[in-house]
């Protein structure tokens, strides 16, 4: 077991040094949108605060756990911020995120738009336990920087809007611009800004009856190190939101069935999901489970907040 464990830690440190950090693949972007564009942050007019928890391919060995504590809000008439503290383990190896979104709002009619950009820094590391692992190598070089740690900067950009608040359209460039921090001088490095990720949303949502919404939404998903990815998905809002229910299907090498059932009670929420893969892996782990608890409060002024305009921005 050790050695599997090693030998996951290894081809994750190996990984990362060729092509940098990539990014973690939730599904709660459904009722969190800033886990996937930056724009969204504050956008609602509330201040709003998420700890998610993802648990992947249980009862494998060494599965990946990703960790995250999420704020976000306005501060200001027309521009939002949030910041999400992120953690991950997957075998022997942690990773570590700190992200600061930035997102600036505006109101035209029925439109509310917003542009927004994120700074994060990420570090990578091995935990000391494998030096007494017998595949070790002493003097490895690739080990030995994993537990030193191999560290990061990286910032995206998006944009967001919503319409006659039932239409929502986003689009986010991950990994726009890529540093490493720890001194590497690898001879890929130039090539960490090569770009061309994306991540493209769309949804509306349907009245059906007093209480009651359907929202198909679209996700589009090309990020570095994930294969391109489609989200399909249906979601049901029961009784002003107290009950949701949602079904989504994933396309790509990762093709899956996900289950959405959530709640929202005044300024509480939760929401859970279960991930079933059409994948031979499946056979050997339980799917995929995530987890997000939810807290909102008004801002003082909503009002002032979601009415800003660019008229007010140039006076």
């Amino acid at each position: 077991m050790k050695k599997l464990i090693l030998l996951v830690s290894i081809l994750f440190v190996i990984h990362f040094k060729a092509t940098a950090q990539e990014q973690s693949v939730f599904t709660h972007y459904q009722v969190n949108p800033v886990l996937i564009n930056p724009a969204a942050a504050g956008f609602s007019g509330s201040h709003e605060i998420y700890a998610n928890l993802k648990n992947q391919w249980v009862d494998f060995p060494g599965a990946p756990k990703t960790y995250a504590l999420s704020y976000h809000g306005p501060v200001a008439k027309t521009f939002g911020l949030g910041a999400t503290l992120y953690k991950e383990d997957i075998a022997s190896l942690n990773r570590t995120r700190a992200v600061i979104n930035y997102a600036f709002r505006y109101k035209v009619e029925k439109l509310k738009f917003g542009f927004g950009f994120t700074t994060e820094y990420s570090q990578w590391s091995i935990d000391n336990d494998v030096l007494s692992n017998s595949l070790y190598d002493p003097g490895d070089e690739t080990v030995d920087n994993g537990i030193d740690g191999i560290s990061s900067f990286d910032a995206s950009i998006g944009l967001y809007g919503l319409f006659n608040e039932k239409t929502y359209i986003g689009i986010a460039f991950p990994n726009i611009i890529m540093a490493r921090l720890d001194g590497s001088q690898e001879p890929d490095i130039e090539e960490l800004n090569d770009g061309g990720y994306y991540m493209f949303n769309v949804g509306h949502k349907i009245d059906v009856t007093e209480g009651v919404q359907i929202e198909p939404s679209l996700l589009l998903r090309k990020v570095r190190n994930v294969p391109f990815t489609a989200d399909l998905s249906i979601k049901g809002l029961f009784m002003d939101e107290r009950l949701v229910g949602g079904l989504t299907y994933r396309t790509g090498p990762g093709e899956s069935l996900i289950v959405l059932i959530g709640t929202k009670q005044q300024q509480f929420s939760f929401y859970y999901s279960f991930d079933v893969s059409f994948q031979n892996f499946q056979s050997y782990n339980n799917g995929a489970h995530e987890l997000t608890v939810g807290f909102r409060i008004p801002a003082k002024d909503r009002s002032s907040v979601q009415e800003g305009t660019i008229e007010q921005m140039t006076k």
